[in-house]
């Protein structure tokens, strides 16, 4: 299990095999073995059934808008709900179910793969079967798609763009902590399946300039520290970070992910040589992760950005230094 240090004990990290650009959701796609849009329906689901368990007016409120069409029927707040998954009809396998004492609706989910009219109407044709004040089949999508192929079957039609921004609306009003981490991570999923994307702002102008800078100075931070480049290919440029690799054997790695832009991380990056529990107390905060153990220099803890840049590759070079000398105590020795 991956490991915190703070103040001067280790903690346990409960989601060891997430690194810091993933989360939950993310983290366990990988391992699941079920076509995407089942994966991606019983996530959706769980967030839903989570909320109306922690949070339970948010949770009301994600299923009025996922359900409710011109304020035709409500949810009432003491109404018991059931929302399940995969269940067997008659007329096949509706991929959400929403029932209560007087209502019933068939939610279908669709990721990229087209949508069939005919088993819509299979859908429908079983709704009419309950005897339910309340009957509605609703369609959500991906993309927009071409509704003259489905027109007048679904009593709505929504897209998962739309589900990402009413749990980014309901956000700051959720308390419970496991809400908010379910919210966010839900919403972080969504995102990394291109269900919704972020507006490009003006801080895009000064933002990569920005990021070109820090990464300079990390740069010279390790020349100015003495610490050896990997001599073969020292930058590392990825999809989720930047940096540069250290020592003959790219022992070391110094740089920063896009998803945490605010910390600086050294990274010891094959932990089975490196023991943390040598060094007593180390003087920067540490995450000890499946493969790697990281010091962390969080920029925002220390004013970063308020100093001038020689204050700045100041800060940058004695964490670069000090952060290779405690990883040298923490080396392994070979008996």
């Amino acid at each position: 299990m991956s490991k915190y240090y703070v103040g001067d004990k280790w903690y346990p990290d409960l989601y060891s095999d997430i690194m810091v650009d993933e989360n939950i959701f993310s983290a366990l796609a990988k391992y699941n073995s079920a076509i995407d849009e089942n994966y991606l329906t019983e996530s959706f689901v769980f967030v839903i059934n989570s909320l109306l368990e922690r949070e339970h007016p948010i949770g009301l409120e994600i299923l009025t808008r996922l359900c409710v069409e011109n304020n035709e029927f409500s949810f009432d707040t003491d109404e018991s709900i059931s929302v399940s998954t995969q269940e067997t009809t008659e007329q096949g396998r509706p991929d959400i179910k929403i029932s209560s004492p007087n209502k019933r609706i068939y939610i279908e989910v669709k990721h990229d793969s087209p949508v069939d009219p005919e088993q819509l109407k299979r859908y429908k044709k079983e709704l009419e079967s309950w005897s339910a004040a309340t009957k509605r089949l609703i369609l959500l999508t991906r993309f927009r798609t071409d509704s003259s192929e489905h027109q007048g079957i679904p009593d709505k039609h929504i897209q998962w763009f739309e589900v990402h921004n009413w749990l980014t609306n309901v956000r700051n009003r959720a308390k419970d902590p496991v809400s908010v981490y379910l919210i966010e991570s839900f919403k972080s999923f969504l995102e990394v399946k291109q269900m919704s994307i972020q507006r490009v702002s003006w801080e895009y102008i000064n933002g990569v300039p920005a990021l070109i800078n820090l990464i300079n100075m990390i740069e010279v931070a390790i020349q100015s520290a003495g610490i050896p480049f990997y001599p073969a290919s020292p930058k590392h440029v990825a999809l989720d970070s930047r940096g540069f690799y250290l020592g003959d054997n790219r022992e070391f790695w110094c740089g920063i992910f896009y998803s945490d832009p605010l910390v600086v991380i050294f990274s010891m990056e094959d932990k089975k040589n490196f023991n943390a529990k040598l060094v007593e107390t180390p003087s920067y905060p540490m995450r000890e992760v499946k493969y790697s153990i990281w010091f962390r220099l969080q920029l925002e803890d220390r004013l970063f950005f308020s100093l001038d840049k020689d204050k700045q590759l100041e800060e940058i070079t004695k964490f670069v230094k000090t952060a290779y000398a405690e990883a040298q105590q923490m080396r392994i020795k070979e008996e």
